[in-house]
């Protein structure tokens, strides 16, 4: 018995062996390099590893709005992006997304069954290789299971699921708020760049009558060639200035349609800078717009949520560490084919089970600590949130207080260039002014033009931030509650909701602006 023994494990390790020389001597294959195979080489993507873009529908004005597309106002322009940005269809559908997680959280208040059906054929075979016995069996089975009490785990399972989808929610508007502010910063842009080339329009033709007088003079021996030159200097300066503008408008124009979700090759327009601002109907006073933002905006709101659920997380996380108590039931039906027993045998079974988790490594522990800090961690973004939201607000409304006071001075700036440049002209053509104090007055009131305009662009910009920042969608007023002052750029205002609105758990299936199911 002995020799036969170690000859069996003398052949098992020459297998062994052999196994191991061969593993030397075979090639192991390699698959395909999925990397470059250097730093300096670009990899290759094999065939196939670039996917084919979708086909997509051609983006283009809604048909409703069609044929105003020559005139859009800035609440149209704002409507075709909330028809048409992806980012709010991406924030709707993570809110869809999370309200389908609350559903799958509930289930588990209700009980599991499960069925299964078991077709089997067994063959005994007795000594001697007779068959002894053959049997069919074919038979359904349902499985019963349902947790009675849990310490609060499963509601808190729930209630976590449900915050998830109130910050979803609140994620949404804020989407909404931003693709807003986009739009309105895109489109105050390209009105400015539109009304700086409307006064540089201006600048043109003064130049162009500075340039006439020095002829006239020149002929009429009361000036020099240099007076002329000089004059036709600055005219080109301007011309190139226009030239730059025109390019610069097609440039914003394009960049308000990708704003709008279109491309840039859509053709539409819009209207022109307002020449008045309505800052008589703006806040008077920074708390209640500090209050207002503390009180409504989606992204504090959304952050808040989060930090609620993961509040409840911790408890679920404790709730794993108690006993559990759940109904357990079985139901067999079990039926013999082709043999003379009974056609069929029933049986089933019903249980309390009490489960206790003894040990487990300390995993449950370190879970609930790890939840603890994700609680902390979730308040501390909002105790920062709200510490830059304040500070936003703060910045903002001191900005658009700025801009109203440049805009002040601008237009009392522009008033008195245009007063020394009448003055410059006439003294030039009376032969008793230089062409040079000329040039310097015309430069001056071309500047002071530029910067009215960009006055004006600024508060409407300054506005539209501000009116983000309060977690509006419209103007920004002084009182939290009140609606929105008109929005005389836009020809309409935005209504907006008032502080502490949307509910608390608003619906995560209602569609955006627009949007369709």
């Amino acid at each position: 018995m002995l020799p036969t023994t170690i000859g069996l494990l003398a052949a098992a390790l020459l297998w062994l062996a052999w196994l191991g020389g061969c593993a030397t001597v075979i090639p192991v294959p390699t698959p395909r390099p999925e990397t470059s195979p250097a730093p300096h080489i670009p990899w290759t993507p094999p065939p196939g590893a670039t996917p084919a873009p979708a086909p997509r529908k051609p983006v283009e004005i809604p048909e409703d709005l069609r044929r105003q597309a020559e005139s859009l106002t800035l609440a149209q322009v704002v409507d075709v992006a909330l028809r048409s940005s992806p980012l709010t269809r991406e924030a709707w559908q993570q809110a869809r997304a999370a309200a389908a997680e609350l559903g799958a959280r509930r289930a588990g208040y209700y009980p599991e069954l499960d069925s299964e059906i078991d077709a089997r054929r067994s063959k005994s075979v007795a000594l001697g290789g007779r068959a002894a016995f053959l049997q069919s069996t074919v038979g359904p089975a349902l499985a019963l299971n349902y947790l009675l009490f849990d310490f609060g785990g499963r509601r808190a399972d729930a209630e976590a699921a449900r915050r998830q989808l109130i910050a979803a929610d609140f994620a949404h508007n804020a989407a909404i708020q931003d693709v807003v502010l986009q739009v309105e910063r895109a489109y105050y842009q390209y009105l400015n760049a539109k009304a700086l080339l409307a006064a540089e329009l201006s600048n043109l033709k003064g130049f162009q009558s500075n340039l006439e007088a020095a002829d006239q003079r020149r002929r009429a021996g009361l000036a020099t060639v240099a007076d002329v030159l000089q004059s036709r200097t600055a005219l080109a300066q301007i011309e190139l200035n226009v030239a730059s503008f025109r390019g610069q408008i097609q440039s914003l124009r394009g960049a308000l349609a990708s704003a709008m979700g279109l491309p840039a090759s859509v053709p539409f327009d819009v209207g022109e800078l307002p020449a008045e601002v309505p800052a008589a109907a703006q806040a008077a006073a920074v708390e209640p717009l500090l209050e207002r933002a503390l009180a409504g905006r989606p992204d504090l709101a959304a952050a808040r949520s989060r930090a609620l659920a993961a509040a409840d997380d911790v408890q679920k996380a404790r709730s794993d560490t108690l006993p559990r108590l759940s109904l357990l039931g079985t139901y067999n039906r079990l039926s013999y084919l082709g043999t003379a027993a009974g056609p069929f045998n029933s049986s089933y079974s019903g249980s309390l089970v009490l489960s206790y988790p003894l040990f487990d490594g300390f995993q449950r522990r370190y879970r609930v600590r790890e939840a603890e800090a994700n609680s902390e961690l979730a308040r501390a973004r909002v105790d920062d949130l709200e510490t830059q939201v304040t500070l936003q607000v703060w910045t903002d409304y001191y900005n658009l207080k700025t801009a109203e006071q440049r805009l002040v001075t601008s237009r009392a700036l522009m008033a008195s260039a245009t007063e020394s440049e009448d003055a410059g002209l006439a003294r030039y053509k009376a032969g008793v002014g230089s062409i040079l104090d000329l040039l310097t007055a015309q430069s001056a009131l071309a500047n002071a033009r530029a910067q009215e305009v960009q006055a004006r662009a600024d508060w409407f910009q300054s506005m539209a931030q501000l009116a983000h920042d309060t977690g509006s969608l419209g103007p920004a007023t002084a009182s939290p509650g009140g609606p929105a002052a008109a929005n005389e750029a836009g020809g309409a205002s935005i209504p907006e909701p008032a502080a502490g609105e949307p509910a608390l758990e608003p619906s995560a299936a209602s569609p955006g602006k627009g949007q369709k199911r």
